[in-house]
């Protein structure tokens, strides 16, 4: 956690996309710190995990994201990147 604030620090997260990912990531993972390139796998998660993140992703853009999306995108950003394109398609 940044010791400023309080809140998970998770370095490079720039767009809204990519910091709703990351506070989805640090609440599935437990863990507080890591990069926007750190892969989802590498960092601690599996399958299992990725099943919750990809819910707790679909709760929080109201979108029917699909599974596999984590899997193809393990990172952050290539996540985010891919949620927004998911999100744009769909309207």
């Amino acid at each position: 956690m940044s010791s400023e604030t309080g809140t998970p620090a998770v370095d490079g997260a720039e767009t809204a996309t990519e910091k709703t990912v990351a506070e989805v990531w640090v609440e599935v993972l437990k863990k507080d710190t890591f990069s926007t390139s750190d892969d989802f796998f590498a960092v601690g998660g599996n399958s299992m995990l990725a099943t919750l993140a990809t819910y707790k992703l679909r709760e929080k853009f109201d979108k029917e994201l699909p599974l596999m999306m984590v899997f193809e995108n393990p990172t952050v950003t290539e996540l985010a990147k891919a949620i927004d394109e998911f999100v744009a398609g769909d309207e």
